[in-house]
């Protein structure tokens, strides 16, 4: 694909309110499934942060991280008992399959944009013991 062509996908990717308009969306939705049916991961994560232009940035940056298999989570958990924002880029870095490289690589963009997406899929699964 040409510069020209790219510059186009990207005028018409971020809708008025500033988020990716539905076809932007769905073109992320329809690679997540390209990627699962690769087996790249058995749970894909899409993470979108939208650029500041006025600081030369891209319009939008996408990422697709993977869920952490055991020995990754494992890292993660016990570089958090000593530095969380570590551990986050740690497991950012480990659970990176494909996209913009910067929402790693960029302090910036990784600080203020994707930890919070990936701290919120960290999260864990809705659990609860019953009474006996």
């Amino acid at each position: 694909m040409d510069e020209k062509a790219k510059k186009e996908i990207i005028k018409s990717s971020i809708g008025d309110d500033g988020y990716l308009t539905p076809e932007s969306e769905q073109k992320i939705k329809d690679r997540v499934k390209e990627l699962l049916k690769e087996k790249k991961s058995t749970k894909i994560y899409p993470v979108v942060v939208i650029g500041d232009t006025d600081l030369g940035e891209k319009e939008f940056y996408v990422g697709y991280f993977g869920q952490p298999t055991f020995p990754q989570f494992s890292k993660f958990i016990a570089a958090g008992k000593k530095d969380e924002t570590v551990a986050l880029k740690t497991l950012a870095k480990d659970t990176f399959i494909e996209g913009d490289k910067e929402l790693v690589d960029s302090d910036s963009l990784f600080l203020f944009g994707a930890m919070p997406q990936i701290q919120a899929v960290m999260s864990v699964r809705h659990s609860y013991i019953v009474n006996l």
